[in-house]
């Protein structure tokens, strides 16, 4: 190598260098001309082109940095190396297509490459292609079979399946050939969990902080468990790390302004809304206590909610979220004090199970849609009238076990007198007429009424049932914020029963427990013998 290039890369470097340095003090901009220059000696800087892209993503800049990933990508062919660290560092940033695309081309280069099969594993897993995932896993330990990685990675595809004894096997080979690897212990935790094992679970995500102590995911997972496991305190102190993984959604900072208990009188409190529809009604049994704390408070929620929370909760100013506010910078005017996502304001409100409410501040439908409701449903003749669900849009192996089918529920409709009510908002035709040409039974479906598009409806509807026979879905959820009678039936220890044999957010809910040796038929007949007493039949 001659003097003249010795000296030209050690000017690379050091701008390489001060690229960094800007951008650890967040001067996005100027780090991003440095590396810039960088790329412009080296385009194959792989170190230039993750700056420079995390830059750009800081800079609200995504569609640049995906053409800087993509131009990077087809600008070289045949450095397998190159390749894979690229394929990398697209993954890293959810640039999925194109982080395919080249570990796949990794593989053609090098077909034996043990790391881009595992990473491709992973990857086709989240796209849900998962015996393409164990093809490519199986292949790495075919190929390099004391690969602690690759039996870890296997054992996380596995979880999402109804193998767990093959995902625990690999889990543990993956902790005898490495006990070392974080994600393992915080990937095995998580199978302890959905088996029920919350104690292990906890041991195992304790012994990824110990090898991991920044791994905001095992704190997630940790902060979940100690929730299942009633130790409410300590979980809700951890509930935050739930935006630091990503697990939950919107992720808005605001920094400096984040309620972590402080006196409100006087001051004015946003909330926002949390993950979906389901988790949001299950935080709003908070804005009742938080209304009485605070000067003001501010509801950011669902376009499709906002009708309901204005009308329950006349006092507060109830507004659509802004999907654009994250708080860091592109919000606009700042109108409050403090400001929390919804289920931090729970973390505040609901420390211990004693600090719920014996009752919720039910939500206040639309009195036309609820006077519509009540016309048609008298239209059916007397009775009392029961919601029924019993499935979900989301059902996959895991999920599967927590529901039924509508011909499970064949003797709820035998029950003397009884008119049952549609609550599923999924498509309903094929079972409910197989339903009544077998067996004679109608499961009364609202004509003109999506209860999947139009919330308003379906609160209106669910507002007027006498009970509901419901699973872990959203119209349980959403009935349960109107304060029906639920008989509800769900995995029995999900987070939100907070360690406890029922749901504290909900107390007009039932529970009763379905997990993969429930026989549905028993759980069915159970319920319906309940449903009957509580009517007095």
């Amino acid at each position: 190598m001659t003097r003249r290039r010795v000296a030209e890369d050690g000017e690379t470097e050091k701008k390489f260098a001060q690229g960094q340095r800007l951008q650890s003090r967040e001067r996005f901009a100027d780090a991003e001309a440095r590396y810039r220059k960088v790329l412009a000696v080296n385009p194959v800087h792989i170190g230039a082109l993750t700056g420079l892209t995390e830059c750009l993503i800081a800079l609200k800049r995504e569609r640049d940095a995906v053409g800087i990933l993509d131009r990077a990508a087809e600008s070289t062919d045949k450095d397998a190396r190159f390749l894979f660290d690229l394929a990398n560092l697209c993954s890293n940033v959810k640039h999925a297509s194109r982080a395919r695309s080249l570990y796949e081309r990794v593989l053609e280069l090098d077909p034996e490459n043990v790391p881009a099969l595992i990473n491709l594993g992973h990857l086709v897993d989240e796209q849900g292609e998962t015996q393409h995932a164990v093809d490519l896993l199986s292949r790495a330990i075919e190929l390099k079979p004391l690969s602690a990685r690759a039996y870890g990675m296997l054992g996380k595809v596995l979880t999402g399946t109804s193998l767990h004894d093959d995902a625990m096997a690999c889990y543990r080979r993956s902790i005898e050939l490495d006990p070392g690897i974080s994600q393992t212990w915080t990937n095995l935790g998580a199978l302890l969990e959905i088996l029920g094992r919350h104690r292990e679970a906890l041991d195992a995500l304790h012994r990824a902080l110990t090898i991991d102590p920044d791994c905001d995911a095992a704190r997630w997972n940790l902060a979940r468990v100690l929730l299942m496991v009633g130790e409410t305190e300590a979980g809700w102190d951890m509930y935050g790390f739930g935006f630091a993984c990503g697990q939950r959604q919107p992720y808005r900072p605001f920094p400096g302004l984040i309620w972590e208990g402080q006196d409100l009188t006087g001051k004015t409190i946003m909330v926002w809304r949390e993950q979906g529809l389901g988790d949001d009604l299950f935080f709003s049994t908070c804005y009742t206590d938080l209304i009485a704390r605070a000067g003001h408070v501010i509801i950011e929620t669902d376009p499709r909610l906002v009708p309901l929370y204005r009308r329950t909760w006349p006092q507060a100013t109830v507004r659509p979220e802004a999907w654009k506010s994250t708080g860091l910078g592109n919000y606009g005017e700042v109108d409050f004090d403090y400001t929390a996502p919804a289920g931090l304001v729970a973390a505040q409100l609901r420390r211990r199970v004693s600090d719920f409410p014996s009752a919720v501040n039910p939500l206040v439908p639309d009195p036309v849609r609820v006077a519509e409701c009540r016309d048609w449903l008298a239209s059916l003749g007397p009775g009392p009238k029961i919601g029924l669900s019993w499935t979900s849009k989301k059902v996959d192996d895991i999920r599967s076990i927590n529901y039924t089918a509508l011909a499970d529920w064949k003797a709820l409709f035998e029950i003397g007198g009884v008119q049952v009510v549609n609550l599923q908002y999924t498509n309903v035709d094929a079972e409910a007429e197989a339903l009544e040409r077998e067996f004679g039974l109608t499961l009364h479906r609202m004509p003109g009424l999506d209860l999947f598009k139009d919330i308003e409806g379906a609160a209106a509807l669910t507002s007027c049932m006498d009970a509901a026979v419901v699973p872990s879905s959203f119209p349980a959820v959403l009935a349960g914020a109107l304060g029906i009678t639920c008989f509800y039936y769900s995995a029995p220890h999900g987070w939100t029963r907070l360690g406890t044999d029922r749901l504290p957010w909900f107390p007009s809910m039932r529970c009763y427990s379905v997990d993969h040796t429930t026989d549905k038929a028993k759980l069915a007949a159970g319920i319906v013998t309940d449903v009957a007493r509580f009517l007095g039949k």
